[in-house]
C-alpha cells in the first residue's frame, strides 16, 4: 500500500471512530432508565456529584440531603414569585407599558432572584459546616459545589441531573 493510501485508511478510520463516538454520545435514551443502552458513563445526579467531589461519608450524605431538602421546601414560594414576576415583565413589555412600570416589574423580579440566591448560599454554608476541615480544604470540591448550588432549587427536585440551560 502506498503512503497516500495508508494515510487515507488511517484518516477514514479516525473519522469513522470519531463519528461513532459522537453519535453514541448524542444518542437519546442513555443513562438511568433509558432504553438506548450503550457503554458511555451515565450522567451523575447532584447528590452523586456532591458525594464524589466532597468525599462525603454516610452521615454527611444524610445531613446534606436534609439541608437541601429543607432548602427546596423553603424555595417553593420564591420559585412561584420568580414565575409571577417574570410573567409580569413579559406582560408589561407586550402591553407597551411605560418604562417606569417595566422597571418596577424588573425590580420585583430582581428581589425574587436575590431571595433565591440568598437561600442557595445559606444552604451552601450549612453544607460546608457539615464538612471536616480536610473536605473544606479541597478547593476543587468546594468550587464545584459552589457553582452547582446556583439554581439548585429552580425545579421542584434538587437531586436531579444539573441543567445548565435554566436560569432564573
Amino acid at each position: 500500500m502506498s503512503a497516500p493510501s495508508i494515510a487515507r485508511v488511517v484518516l477514514t478510520a479516525a473519522l469513522t471512530l470519531g463519528l461513532a463516538g459522537t453519535l453514541a454520545a448524542q444518542r437519546p435514551g442513555r443513562g438511568r432508565g433509558g432504553t438506548g443502552g450503550g457503554t458511555a458513563a451515565s450522567p451523575l445526579t447532584r447528590s452523586e456529584i456532591l458525594e464524589a467531589t466532597l468525599k462525603l461519608d454516610k452521615n454527611q450524605k444524610k445531613t446534606v440531603k436534609t439541608i437541601l431538602d429543607e432548602g427546596l421546601k423553603n424555595a417553593a414560594p420564591i420559585r412561584d414569585g420568580l414565575a409571577k414576576t417574570r410573567a409580569a415583565i413579559v406582560a408589561a413589555i407586550q402591553a407597551g407599558k411605560p418604562q417606569p412600570e417595566i422597571d418596577a416589574a424588573v425590580r420585583s423580579y430582581a428581589e425574587q432572584a436575590a431571595a433565591m440566591t440568598e437561600l442557595e448560599m445559606k444552604a451552601l454554608a450549612q453544607v460546608f459546616q457539615a464538612l471536616e476541615k480536610e473536605q473544606v480544604g479541597n478547593a476543587a470540591g468546594v468550587q464545584s459545589t459552589f457553582f452547582m448550588m446556583r439554581g439548585i432549587f429552580n425545579d421542584k427536585k434538587w437531586d436531579d441531573y444539573p441543567d445548565t440551560t435554566k436560569g432564573y
